[in-house]
């Protein structure tokens, strides 16, 4: 059903977008191919021609929306995963400069370093151990119910301004109206979100996520169990499975294959530890941040 459901919502955004999408790639100074029709020593486009290659090419440039569109949504969550939940930009000198020099905010991944190295190898998380639960990790997620895994609203709010760019300018590339990609933009960063809340936190036993924290989990609960979200489960427990290192993709697969970071269930099968909890490999502490 998850799959019918995220189809249905995709092909409804796709529908209203569509009909502010440009007719033509003409727009961009692509001059479409025409039949001419020739009028004595004078050459003369013939209107039907030019109106049926507008039509052709206003077609493809709609159609290619859903899978740009998803693209963008898979490179910038393993941006987002990687680098600002791993702690992985505090390695940037650019971002130590100007730390040090004050003129951005601390980025620290939100707890979600801290959140790996709480995770057992079946998911369950290590909070009935006492020794850990005074350690001062562990003290930083002790405040949030969800211990660093969902998508807040400011975490949703990052991601989508971090999008912004590379939608924008591609999508006007493809021929899209700012309208058009709007309209299409801001249902796919919410699908994004609603799967991730309903997946991410309850593989751990964390409970659902209300829609006065993030986008709610309730949404999609139905949907646990399904192929889909099977899939995406155990493509993320291979990401704690492999230290971290691997899956960066949580609900948008497609980057980790690009990258070479993607590792079958095959491969992490052999590396599960019964009871052992892995911290990410090489993640800088939130408090050097």
């Amino acid at each position: 059903k998850m799959h019918v459901v995220m189809s249905c919502a995709l092909a409804c955004a796709l529908g209203s977008a569509s009909a502010f999408a440009p007719a033509a790639l003409g727009k961009l100074g692509v001059a479409p191919r025409t039949h001419l029709a020739l009028t004595g020593s004078n050459a003369r486009p013939n209107p039907r021609a030019v109106s049926d290659t507008k039509m052709d090419m206003g077609v493809v440039s709609t159609l290619a929306g859903v899978p740009l569109m998803y693209a963008l949504m898979s490179v910038n969550e393993y941006i987002t995963h990687r680098y600002y939940q791993h702690n992985e930009i505090g390695k940037v000198e650019l971002y130590q400069t100007l730390r040090k020099m004050d003129k951005i905010p601390k980025l620290d991944g939100g707890g979600h370093v801290e959140h790996h190295a709480e995770t057992y190898d079946d998911m369950q998380l290590k909070t009935d151990n006492k020794v850990w639960m005074n350690s001062k990790p562990a003290q930083r997620l002790n405040g949030d119910p969800w211990r660093g895994t969902i998508f807040t609203w400011q975490v949703t709010a990052m991601m989508f301004m971090q999008c912004i760019p590379s939608v924008y300018l591609l999508f006007f590339l493809l021929g899209w109206t700012p309208l058009a990609t709007t309209m299409l933009f801001i249902p796919a960063m919410i699908l994004h979100g609603l799967v991730w809340n309903t997946l991410h936190p309850h593989m751990h036993g964390l409970p659902d996520v209300p829609a006065s924290v993030g986008l709610p989990s309730s949404v999609f609960a139905f949907a646990r169990g399904s192929k889909v979200f099977e899939f995406l489960r155990l493509n993320h427990v291979g990401h704690h499975v492999a230290s971290g290192a691997a899956n960066y993709n949580v609900c948008c697969p497609g980057m980790d294959h690009l990258v070479g970071t993607f590792m079958t269930e095959k491969e992490w099968t052999p590396k599960i530890r019964h009871r052992e909890a892995k911290e990410i490999a090489g993640a800088m502490p939130s408090s050097a941040m």
